[in-house]
């Protein structure tokens, strides 16, 4: 399986602190039937002072490490990017990550927001043939209070990732049931562990393919779960990304 969202590199936000507690997630995934993580950590969120030069060296660094130990696991460099006023001149100046090497970008909503600036930014991503994911919507403040903005916010060609805790009901009673609303609208397009320690959501998704199943049938488990993620990481802007989108 691949995992699109994980925060899985040492020293560089919440997620593990060094470089054992980083391996020791690694072997986790791989245990649970996860090849290949894009890692993702936090971006532009006022928080962590993460830059694409440092996502970078620390994705070869781990990568030399778990080679090393010889745990088969892929690791790309991301980020999930806290959506602000400054993410289009971020974008245009070449300071964000993509997923992989792809035209995919992981974007964290804010808590509250105004969903007609929201709709104003999917369109500005897509005047430059940017395909934006929303991390964990079902978790997100706003919509769990108005989950209609989700048909709304797709319409404008946004694409989805929930958390797969959500889609076990370990994440809450509200975000389980939008969770498991999205996946029978076929509103789902990626479900990933959102990992950041072996305690606090560890990067196992393989527990989660039960529960899209029995919500959505074998085609959700297929396109969620082997099809979309195959699309990003097997694509790039030298490629033909934008023939291969998900959606």
């Amino acid at each position: 399986m691949i995992d699109i969202h994980c925060h899985i590199l040492p020293g560089l936000d919440d997620g593990p602190s060094n470089m054992k507690r980083a391996v020791d997630m690694a072997l986790c995934a791989v245990r649970s039937g996860t090849s290949r993580i894009i890692a993702t950590p936090h971006f532009k969120n006022g928080v962590f002072k993460v830059s694409p030069e440092m996502v970078t060296a620390s994705v070869e660094m781990f990568t030399r490490e778990l080679k090393e130990k010889r745990i088969a696991l892929d690791v790309l460099p991301g980020a999930e990017i806290r959506i602000s006023p400054e993410i289009c001149r971020q974008l245009d100046q070449g300071e964000l990550l993509p997923l992989g090497a792809s035209s995919y970008y992981l974007f964290e909503l804010p808590d509250i927001f105004i969903k007609d600036g929201i709709i104003k930014l999917l369109r500005q991503l897509q005047q430059r043939e940017v395909m934006p994911v929303i991390a964990h919507p079902e978790r997100n403040r706003t919509i769990m209070r108005h989950p209609e903005m989700i048909t709304e916010l797709i319409f404008e060609k946004a694409l989805f990732q929930i958390t797969g805790k959500s889609i076990t009901g370990e994440n809450g009673k509200l975000s389980f049931r939008i969770a498991r609303d999205m996946v029978k609208e076929g509103q789902v397009h990626f479900v990933a562990s959102d990992g950041h320690s072996l305690r606090h959501r560890p990067p196992c998704i393989s527990d989660t393919v039960k529960a899209v199943k029995k919500v959505g049938g074998e085609k959700a488990v297929r396109t969620i779960f082997e099809e979309n993620p195959a699309k990003i990481v097997g694509s790039s802007a030298r490629d033909g990304a934008m023939s291969k989108r998900v959606g």
